[in-house]
């Protein structure tokens, strides 16, 4: 009981805030939320109850109104792919013992885009530009950048990891090896 009180408290004299509320940043970069169903046209997700999910199959889809209609736009993330925007950056340099396990590094990073679009279908690798000893990731999040480069560190010992915070929402993660 007296938790519940000091949370109230704290709620009403704005100590913290209440859960349900968006930032106005978040309200600006996603929209208020939509009434209707809307379909990404793109990559298949789905919108309702005031957020993003995974398509759902016909036997769990039994909760969803029948009488909404149905919207065909990009979601916020394919919109980022389309426009090249991008909110982290994943820079990889192979060495000599790089050329090596590209594709163990490669799966690696694989692995944690699928890892992360099972949590929230937001999160995800936009695209990737593979050249001779270097590959270049942007993610639609930067806490999946810097995800993906301490998964590459711990994967690959002896390797080097640099996160460089800019002033902007976009993260810049270095990782050599």
């Amino acid at each position: 009981m007296v938790k519940s009180f000091a949370k109230k408290m704290a709620v009403k004299t704005g100590m913290i805030g209440r859960r349900h509320q968006r930032s106005r940043k978040e309200e600006s970069e996603f929209g208020l939320g939509k009434k209707d169903y809307v379909l990404c046209s793109e990559c298949g997700i789905v919108y309702f109850d005031k957020a993003w999910h995974h398509r759902p199959e016909e036997e769990k889809a039994v909760h969803l109104k029948t009488d909404w209609k149905i919207k065909f736009e990009l979601c916020p993330a394919c919109k980022m792919k389309k426009d090249k925007i991008f909110e982290g950056e994943v820079t990889i340099k192979l060495g000599s013992k790089g050329g090596k396990v590209k594709t163990d590094i490669l799966n690696t990073i694989k692995n944690s885009d699928e890892q992360a679009r099972d949590r929230d279908p937001m999160d995800r690798i936009l695209w990737m530009k593979d050249k001779d000893d270097e590959v270049r990731v942007f993610t639609s999040e930067n806490q999946l950048a810097v995800r993906i480069g301490k998964k590459l560190e711990s994967s690959f010992p002896g390797s080097k990891l640099e996160i460089k915070h800019s002033g902007e929402d976009i993260i810049r993660v270095y990782w050599e090896y």
